[in-house]
């Protein structure tokens, strides 16, 4: 994908600081702005598989421990697979993030929603994801997510209406 396909924003920051943009990567993104969160809900999260992630010296116990593409899915009770496509990971900060809380949160109190942060402590995986998802923060923003995905879709955004509006044409909702 070239650069003259991503909004201004992007294009500039990966043209002026040597910083390529990659929408799998959110270590990677500018600031978020409407035109960005746009783009990245268009292109939807796209996460990172392989057998193996880095491993990283944990603070606590001094013990090498790594991400797992396990937790890319949650399992219930009566064992139906649930895929969290919200978790991203980083590979240039070896760190989760939550697409959905980078996009629309604004308390970033967690780490998953903090984009200079990230998640890396592996061993506190649990509780810590299911912390997450079950937040009122987290959940709020995933309905954002989803509800202006479906707009986008159906070119029911502002933005489509005022374009019909310019174009002289009428909005039907």
């Amino acid at each position: 994908m070239g650069n003259s396909e991503f909004p201004p924003e992007i294009s500039e920051i990966s043209a002026t600081s040597g910083e390529n943009f990659q929408h799998s990567d959110p270590a990677t993104w500018p600031k978020m702005t409407d035109k960005t969160r746009c783009f990245l809900i268009q292109h939807g999260p796209e996460q990172e598989r392989r057998e193996f992630f880095p491993n990283t010296l944990c603070d606590f116990d001094n013990r090498m421990r790594h991400f797992s593409s396990k937790w890319y899915e949650k399992i219930h009770p009566n064992g139906e697979k649930f895929v969290r496509y919200w978790l991203l990971y980083s590979n240039k900060k070896d760190s989760l993030f939550c697409f959905c809380c980078l996009l629309f949160s604004t308390t970033r109190t967690n780490n998953l929603s903090e984009i200079s942060k990230g998640f890396c402590d592996w061993k506190k995986l649990n509780p810590r994801i299911p912390e997450h998802e079950n937040s009122n923060e987290h959940q709020r923003c995933y309905s954002d997510w989803k509800n202006l995905e479906k707009n986008l879709k159906e070119g029911k955004t502002l933005d489509s209406d005022l374009q019909r509006v310019i174009n002289g044409t009428r909005c039907i909702r």
